[in-house]
């Protein structure tokens, strides 16, 4: 096998194509990844947070939504909360996928644990009672965290955790770099190299150089970039409809209370998510991204930014609509409908009144506008993809969040890892043989 030769190569380093090159090179099989983005080391703040996300989190739909999305070595893993939800059955059930197996496995090395409520926080621990006590089904939330690194009354789960306490894609990629993958940052794919119908290779900028690299398999792993890659190998229907879980954060002051110091998404409720497709977990925006969205809402709502230390912030996220499409040079479009606007509503009633009976005061309630938080969906299996996960193009496949069937309205990490696993079995004993 030559110098530019690879047994599979991976768009991205996400948790998708993470966990399938981790697993591969486990194998013995020779990986490359290939990474947009760069590699922030020096995280656990706003400003890292911000040069981590496309276009320093100013990614919005053609209808000026929001839509977080991130490039840097480890995906969006870097800024999740952490939060701990298994793959629902009830998205992968209809298109004739068994995650079990897989999703066990991962369990043991996702770093998952019930916080003790030191490190839960006092914030979490008086919404989940209040929440109770008004009828409501708050429960604790497993989370991806090394009990032994964390600390009490610290909320930067959504910055990067400093001390390497939570989980994230990074865990996977470093192992297999050290099992011999290879990993070139700053490397952009914008052509697949296809003959007779089967991959063969990728090409693409890096530093201003062109490049290219053959495979036996490839994998994009690149969330929204997906779309744009296969389209331009004939793959039409890729991003023709996508999720992206909307979500709103509520926030009200109490002078008991903050969501500064308190785990982000520890506590929570999935007693509506099969019903009404709704999830209830208390988490806000961190300054720079609370001062961001506020300036987008226009001036009267910038006063908010100085009580920002004060709000204790809920969530309310939903299974959304597939909707609108992703367009060949990146950009899309990601209409809000009238049932995810539904949705979003009676989640948003909950929350006041969980808030208010915590103690806030109706006068300080306040009501972010929508925000996309996981775009996903964009290449379903059994559409685009397979339920091995493969496209219509030979030994290429995709593996992130753009496969599911449907908005998971989740956390979606424990779900992609289990996917990971699941190509990599495949194309150890398949495809690369």
């Amino acid at each position: 096998m030559g110098k530019n030769e690879y047994d599979v190569i991976i768009v991205g380093t996400g948790v998708g194509g993470a966990s399938v090159g981790r697993d591969l090179s486990l194998a013995g099989r020779k990986v490359l990844f290939l990474e947009k983005g760069g590699h922030i080391k020096r995280v656990g703040n706003t400003v890292s947070a911000a040069l981590m996300t496309t276009k320093f989190g100013f990614t919005r739909s053609r209808e000026k939504n929001w839509i977080v999305s991130v490039c840097n070595y480890g995906g969006s893993s870097n800024l999740a909360a952490g939060c701990a939800a298994p793959p629902p059955k009830i998205v992968f059930d209809p298109v004739g996928i068994d995650l079990t197996n897989e999703a066990g496995e991962a369990q043991k090395e996702l770093w998952i644990n019930n916080l003790p409520d030191e490190l839960t926080g006092r914030s979490n621990l008086r919404l989940m009672e209040a929440a109770n006590d008004l009828g409501y089904n708050w429960e604790k939330f497993e989370k991806y965290i090394d009990i032994d690194k964390c600390e009490p009354n610290c909320s930067d789960c959504m910055n990067g955790c400093s001390r390497g306490a939570k989980w994230t894609a990074r865990v996977y990629g470093d192992e297999a770099i050290q099992n011999n993958a290879d990993i070139k940052l700053h490397a952009r794919v914008d052509k697949l190299i296809i003959e007779n119908g089967r991959i063969v290779g990728v090409e693409g900028k890096r530093m201003e150089l062109r490049f290219k690299y053959y495979g036996k398999s490839v994998v994009l792993s690149a969330a929204l970039g997906n779309a744009p890659i296969l389209q331009r190998a004939g793959i039409k229907e890729a991003g023709m409809g996508f999720a992206c879980d909307y979500l709103q954060f509520i926030g009200g002051i109490s002078p008991h209370l903050s969501s500064i110091g308190a785990n982000p998404m520890a506590v929570g409720t999935m007693e509506h998510y099969e019903s009404d497709g709704i999830v209830i977990l208390p988490v806000f925006y961190g300054w720079g991204t609370f001062a961001l969205h506020l300036g987008f809402m226009g001036p009267k709502y910038l006063p908010k930014f100085f009580n920002f230390w004060k709000y204790t912030g809920v969530m309310v996220k939903i299974r959304d609509d597939i909707r609108g499409r992703i367009f060949p040079d990146g950009s899309f479009s990601k209409p809000i409908s009238r049932e995810d606007r539904l949705k979003l509503s009676k989640g948003v009633e909950i929350i006041k009144k969980i808030l208010k009976k915590a103690g806030c005061n109706d006068n300080s309630m306040f009501v972010a506008d929508p925000l996309g938080a996981h775009p996903s969906a964009s290449c379903r299996i059994g559409e685009v993809v397979d339920t091995n996960l493969e496209t219509r193009i030979k030994n290429l496949f995709c593996c992130d969040t753009s496969v599911f069937p449907s908005s998971l309205g989740l956390p979606t990490m424990w779900t992609t890892v289990s996917l990971g696993k699941r190509l990599a079995k495949h194309l150890d004993k398949i495809v690369l043989q």
